[in-house]
């Protein structure tokens, strides 16, 4: 917890030098910058692509542009992973308890958050650019109990970025997946939702993505603060729709706006 509330942002001389190779190989533009405001902290919800290569693109580039840098949620399983988690960390991202949101919350930190997790990332074949929040509300809860504005954005780009060439649903369907749901190891692996899909990208290297341009788009900010408590239950349905609706309707034009600051 000490480190998660102690955290001071790079300089954006670092985060240049460091971030120069990734710009290199991905153009990087945003529309709707007008509804963001350094000092109006919100909770930014938006689509995961798969294998997450756009986050560090998001996460640098509005930093440099806008001042504002965004504390990544993360799954619990990254910060299981040796030096893998502390790298995360040490860029501010954190794992994404009630608690953790709760305290970044009550310092007016901006917090970047993907309702569909890991299993958004770890996609299947045929489902780029789809929401897979499942009945997840937490995230609504945590901005109407905090008064949190919410801003949905569109991340478009991050799917043509690989090939999914054997998914969760190949696994299942093999002789290994098959012994391994007898035995009840696969549902361990949140019934196969936590297989790594095999992917092509870049020359058809295996994980490597291709060069595309990528392209955030954010929504109009959602305020929460003006919501009386005791409607908070009734509201809740209502609110995930609205910024879910937000996204898809960004998500349909799929294209790359020019930056509007270029």
């Amino acid at each position: 917890m000490d480190n998660l509330l102690s955290f001071t942002p790079p300089l954006p001389s670092k985060i240049k030098r460091l971030t120069r190779p990734l710009n290199a190989w991905f153009t990087t533009s945003f529309s709707g910058l007008e509804h963001l405001d350094r000092l109006r902290p919100a909770l930014y919800i938006g689509n995961h692509t798969i294998m997450g290569y756009d986050v560090s693109s998001l996460i640098t580039n509005l930093y440099l542009k806008k001042n504002i840098y965004l504390r990544g949620v993360g799954d619990r399983i990254h910060f299981q992973i040796p030096f893998w988690g502390s790298f995360l960390q040490r860029y501010g991202a954190f794992e994404g308890t009630r608690e953790s949101i709760h305290e970044l919350m009550q310092m007016g930190e901006h917090i970047l958050l993907y309702p569909g997790g890991g299993r958004e990332v770890l996609k299947n074949k045929g489902e780029a650019y789809q929401l897979v929040w499942k009945n997840r509300f937490g995230f609504i809860e945590l901005a109407l109990a905090h008064g949190y504005d919410i801003i949905p954005f569109a991340a478009i780009g991050g799917e043509e970025l690989v090939n999914i060439k054997y998914d969760s649903n190949d696994f299942r369907k093999s002789l290994l997946g098959k012994g391994l749901q007898r035995v009840g190891i696969l549902q361990r692996m949140r019934n196969g939702e936590a297989f790594i899909p095999i992917t092509t990208g870049f020359l058809g290297i295996p994980f490597v993505p291709k060069r595309h341009a990528l392209h955030f788009k954010f929504c109009t900010r959602i305020e929460t603060h003006q919501i009386p408590m005791e409607q908070h239950e009734a509201v809740k349905a209502e609110l995930r729709t609205r910024v879910a609706n937000a996204i898809e309707e960004a998500l349909s034009q799929k294209y790359i706006h020019k930056n509007e600051n270029a």
